[in-house]
């Protein structure tokens, strides 16, 4: 099984919810450049979180692949936001202290992010391609779950960057390979309805 993580295109903060953010006209090039990217290595799967930003860099990816997205509410981000709307402490990962009300422990993260990475592997087969359009923290959980080690460790991901992991069970190597680690791509805008092309950046 090969897993494609995409991190979502480029938001701004929505006039009416500060936590409802949307892509900007940048991120939607974004997306589409990491949409044609992805099709080219012809993804059988797609998943996104639920958050309006991941959903509609979801929905970019679904149009260049012909793939329906499948919303799957254990790939959001980390909830840390106060209930009462009040500063929270950095990191928002801080492992000494409970999260105050309406935030969540990176235990509890992790744990939901551990489940859907389960899920993943026990339905794998070695012809999946799957794609999970998602957010830096998850990124992050992902890394500690597969690598191993207690201490915080911060990945740096585009926004509309992909990481490519490979699932192979049985494997004298290990049982996952990185193959590429925050690939992302400047975006050709599109003119007169013609189709963007992507230029890799890094690898």
């Amino acid at each position: 099984m090969h897993l494609y993580l995409l991190r979502h295109a480029e938001d701004r903060v929505g006039k009416h919810d500060p936590h409802n953010k949307f892509l900007t006209d940048h991120g939607r090039d974004q997306a589409r450049a990491a949409a044609l990217w992805l099709a080219g290595r012809y993804p059988t799967n797609l998943r996104t979180s639920t958050v309006p930003r991941a959903r509609q860099t979801a929905d970019i990816v679904a149009h260049h692949t012909g793939l329906a997205a499948r919303e799957d509410p254990r790939l959001n981000e980390i909830i840390w936001a106060s209930s009462e709307g009040e500063l929270l402490p950095s990191p928002r990962e801080d492992r000494r202290y409970p999260p105050p009300p309406g935030a969540e422990s990176w235990h509890a993260f992790m744990t939901r992010v551990a489940t859907c990475m389960s899920e993943l592997c026990h339905q794998a087969t070695e012809d999946q391609r799957i794609v999970l359009v998602t957010h830096s923290g998850f990124f992050d959980a992902v890394n500690e779950l597969l690598c191993g080690g207690t201490g915080r460790v911060e990945l740096l991901v585009a926004h509309g960057g992909i990481t490519h992991w490979q699932y192979r069970p049985g494997d004298t190597g290990g049982a996952w390979l990185l193959h590429q680690h925050n690939v992302a791509f400047a975006p050709t805008p599109l003119n007169d309805g013609a189709s963007a092309t992507a230029a890799e950046l890094t690898a």
